[in-house]
């Protein structure tokens, strides 16, 4: 089963991205704010990592700068924010993710994208 972590700091975002996705079948964690991570990572060991970018006290740069580094990954980020295309795709361009959704768009097109993402074999370092 296709491991997802779903970081935002809407409360209200992660339970349905939650709902969404665990009824197409993967299974999904979700953190409230950046604090934890870490440890949800280490824990859960999910296939991807969907970050929001604003996020109170720790944005998703540093969170995702921070990702980065960790010694072993096996997980991709994706981006997950409402901030315009330009702004999420300097993430991937960065190599800090390998992928972004913005949330106005349908859960449908994120299955879609998570699909595409999951299937790719290499893992950004």
């Amino acid at each position: 089963m296709r491991k997802i972590l779903v970081v935002d700091d809407n409360q209200l975002v992660c339970k349905i991205v939650e709902l969404h996705l665990g009824k197409l079948g993967w299974e999904v964690e979700t953190c409230v704010g950046p604090f934890g991570v870490l440890n949800k990572i280490r824990e859960f060991e999910p296939s991807i990592v969907m970050l929001d970018i604003n996020m109170p006290g720790l944005n998703g740069e540093k969170v995702a700068r921070l990702l980065k580094s960790m010694d072993v990954r096996s997980f991709k980020v994706v981006v997950f924010s409402s901030e315009p295309v330009e702004k999420q795709n300097e993430f991937v361009e960065k190599g800090l993710a390998c992928g972004y959704f913005v949330k106005n768009h349908t859960l449908k097109g994120l299955h879609e994208m998570l699909l595409e993402v999951s299937s790719e074999s290499a893992v950004i370092s």
